[in-house]
């Protein structure tokens, strides 16, 4: 454990009868004191957990936006482009993809369209 933060919790310590706001932020950093030194000891675990929240917006976000969904079809069709989306390599590219082969006009079976398919996947592979 660094003395910083040993330095850090004994002058914590040293405050008689804080009030207020201070106080709060006192029994907060008191209450995560144990989080605090876990990071020390684990170097893995991140000091934030940003990475994990930009993770599920696009799945809020979705939520929120399906609650304005007037009709059973809208709401399905809202259902189908987010999955789309979501499961696309590189939206950019794949939805390229899906307007190039609309634009043919040939008849292809709906599994051609599919992120997942193998000639979708080959068109819209993320660069190095």
């Amino acid at each position: 454990m660094p003395k910083k933060v040993d330095k850090f919790y004994d002058f914590l310590d040293t405050i008689l009868n804080p009030s207020g706001k201070l106080k709060k932020a006192i029994g907060y950093a008191k209450k995560f004191r144990t989080r605090l030194e876990k990071i020390y000891e684990i170097g893995e675990l991140p000091l934030s957990n940003n990475p994990v929240e930009q993770a599920i917006r696009p799945a809020t976000l979705v939520r929120k936006n399906s609650l304005f969904a007037t009709t059973i079809a809208g709401a399905k069709a809202n259902a189908i482009w987010y999955s789309l989306i979501q499961t696309a390599i590189d939206v950019s590219k794949y939805l390229n993809y899906i307007f190039s082969l609309l634009e043919q006009r040939k008849e292809v079976d709906v599994e051609a369209y599919l992120p997942w398919n193998s000639e979708a996947k080959e068109s819209c592979a993320v660069a190095n």
